[in-house]
C-alpha cells in the first residue's frame, strides 16, 4: 500500500497455487471537484476466464434517493430469494422498468428508497449505458457512475432495505449497490445458467499470463 496527497494504492497478492497473482487498486481523486477515478488491475498466472464486477455500494440516507438509472435493455430478477421469507420480486422474471418489478402481490417500484417495507433485493439490468445516476434531491446533487460498458455491459443492483436480521446487518442495512457487471448475477463459477436464460453469455472477462488487465470506473457528483 502507498499514498500520496490524491491518490491511494492497494495490492492483494493471492496464493501462489491460484489462478489469480494479484489485484491492484488505485484510487485518484481529482483536486477541487468532486470526482473520484477507481482502477483494478488484474494479474493472473495462466490464461483464465473470470466474472468480473465492481462493487461501490452508496448510502441510503432517511431523506432518500432517487434511482435514475441508465438506458438500458432489459432487467433480470434474481434466480432465487435473494432472502428466503423476506425478499419480494419474483425469482427468475424479466421486467421492463424498475418501478414495475413482479411480486405475489402486484408490482413494486424500487427507484425511491428506502422503501417501507425490510426486504434485500438483486436484480440486473443488462445492457446499462453509463453512466448510472442516482438523485440525492433533500442533499441538491446527483451521483453518476461510469464504466467501459463494452467490458461489463450490465448492471447489477443490490437493495440492501433493513430485510436481513442476523449479524453483521441485524436489520439496520440499508444501501444501494451499483456494480457494473460482466456475469450472472453474482453467481459466476457457482451455478451455470440454463442455454435458454438471456444472460447464458455473460460469462466474464479473458485474463492471459503477462499481461496486466485494468479495469476502471468513475465516481462524480454534480448539483441538480
Amino acid at each position: 500500500m502507498d499514498q500520496t496527497s490524491h491518490t491511494l494504492r492497494l495490492r492483494i497478492d493471492y496464493p501462489k497455487d491460484g489462478e489469480i497473482e494479484s489485484l491492484e487498486r488505485v484510487i485518484k481523486a481529482t483536486p477541487n471537484a468532486p470526482i473520484l477515478d477507481v482502477s483494478l488491475t488484474v494479474r493472473v498466472r495462466g490464461e483464465v476466464m473470470l466474472p468480473v464486477a465492481h462493487h461501490p455500494t452508496f448510502a441510503v440516507p432517511l431523506d432518500g434517493v432517487e434511482i435514475l438509472g441508465c438506458p438500458y435493455r432489459t432487467i433480470h430478477s434474481y434466480p432465487a430469494a435473494v432472502e428466503p421469507g423476506v425478499s419480494r420480486i419474483l425469482p427468475d422474471r424479466t421486467a421492463t422498468s424498475l418501478t414495475a418489478l413482479p411480486t405475489a402481490t402486484g408490482s413494486l417500484d424500487v427507484t425511491l428508497l428506502p422503501l417501507t417495507a425490510a426486504t434485500e433485493e438483486i436484480v440486473q439490468i443488462a445492457g446499462c449505458q453509463p453512466p448510472f445516476v442516482l438523485r440525492y434531491a433533500a442533499r441538491g446533487a446527483d451521483v453518476l457512475l461510469d464504466w467501459h460498458a463494452d467490458e461489463l455491459p450490465d448492471a447489477l443492483l443490490w437493495i440492501s432495505n433493513g430485510g436481513r436480521t442476523n449479524a453483521p446487518w441485524c436489520g439496520k442495512n440499508f444501501a444501494l449497490g451499483v456494480e457494473p457487471a460482466n456475469s450472472f448475477f453474482d453467481l459466476g463459477r457457482v451455478v451455470v445458467p440454463p442455454a435458454t436464460h438471456p444472460l447464458v453469455d455473460r460469462s466474464g472477462l479473458r485474463f492471459l499470463a503477462g499481461k496486466p488487465r485494468s479495469l476502471h470506473y468513475r465516481l462524480s457528483a454534480q448539483p441538480i
